[in-house]
């Protein structure tokens, strides 16, 4: 017996989605970073800290979903690149604060500027409100985060 080759082909699911979503989204990073002093994972890093100035590990870490293991190996190494450094916690001894130096910032700064284009595009390419995407993502985040927890 043959079998119906008219089935309807599923959709990729809540886990599945978000999943195709991120290579995407990652590869188009990599086309931005491309050339630059960082890796696309690197620049999350930084961009993360351009925005909110300064953080610990542990809060990059929660922050950014990595692992502490995965954060304290990117960590060394944008340190060896001169993108960021470690300063003194000034409430709290047996920790540190990360920043960005002044050669992560220009970093940070010059693939900010070619991700903007790059939004541009994507934004013309959209059939929705990109804040309405962004809203069902931060909802998103926030279900994975209390099921993690």
């Amino acid at each position: 017996m043959l079998r119906d080759r008219t089935t309807v082909k599923r959709k990729p699911g809540l886990f599945l989605q978000p999943y195709v979503v991120a290579q995407l989204s990652g590869s188009l990073i990599v086309q931005v970073v491309e050339g630059s002093e960082v890796t696309a994972t690197e620049y999350a890093l930084t961009s993360w800290l351009g925005v909110q100035q300064s953080a610990t590990p542990s809060q990059l870490a929660h922050e950014l979903g990595v692992a502490p293991t995965t954060l304290s190996a990117m960590i060394d190494r944008l340190v060896q690149k001169g993108q960021i450094r470690r300063v003194p916690h000034p409430d709290d001894g047996r920790s540190y604060l990360l920043e960005l130096t002044r050669q992560g910032r220009a970093t940070n700064l010059r693939n900010s500027r070619r991700l903007e284009r790059v939004v541009a595009e994507l934004r013309a390419e959209l059939d929705a409100d990109p804040e309405e995407i962004l809203e069902a993502m931060r909802r998103l985040e926030a279900a994975l985060r209390r099921v993690l927890s």
